[in-house]
């Protein structure tokens, strides 16, 4: 496990180079009175730390800026994301993700979080999709972020249904892929 947080630990290194876009779009996230339950726990703010360091500044902090994201503590199982309300979008962050948050399980839940950062970076509530094709194109943003192997644990552990299995071939699929390169 501890090998798992390390891989992640140079993002929140202080010496690290980070533009001050990407820096203060952080700052103001964490910052924002939605999200003082997450300011307030040092393990989840850790945990969001890691996540939105792992965002693109060209292309996720630039979306994500213009369309504000709010996470929401509330009562159901892991996290959802809801479409545009007004003039933002919500993840629903559930008991069971919150404690993820601050276990030693951190990254799982990060991988999750970030699962649900690519529906609303796809705009997934506001186009006809399949829920399949929305959950892969969701799973690959994740992917994307650096978040796969954690993701697809997270899957395995919920590998009862034929859509989560096609959700893990195919992120099997590319860590095979990404190790092979």
């Amino acid at each position: 496990m501890f090998a798992l947080i390390k891989k992640k630990l140079p993002l929140l290194n202080k010496n690290t180079k980070q533009s001050s876009s990407k820096a203060d779009f952080i700052k103001q996230f964490i910052e924002d009175k939605n999200h003082k339950w997450i300011s307030e726990d040092r393990l989840i703010k850790r945990a969001f730390t890691i996540l939105l360091e792992s965002l693109n500044e060209e292309e996720h902090i630039k979306f994500f800026t213009s369309h504000p994201t709010y996470f929401i503590p509330c009562q159901a199982h892991l996290s959802c994301a809801i479409g545009r309300t007004q003039n933002h979008h919500l993840v629903l962050v559930f008991p069971e993700m919150i404690t993820m948050l601050r276990s030693a399980s951190a990254l799982h839940a990060v991988a999750v979080l970030a699962h649900e950062l690519g529906h609303i970076f796809y705009q997934h509530t506001e186009k006809k999709i399949e829920t399949l094709t929305a959950q892969v194109e969701a799973d690959d943003f994740a992917f994307t972020l650096g978040f796969g192997e954690e993701l697809q644990d997270i899957l395995l552990d919920h590998d009862h249904s034929i859509d989560c299995r096609v959700r893990i071939a195919k992120l099997t699929s590319k860590l095979i892929s990404q190790q092979n390169s």
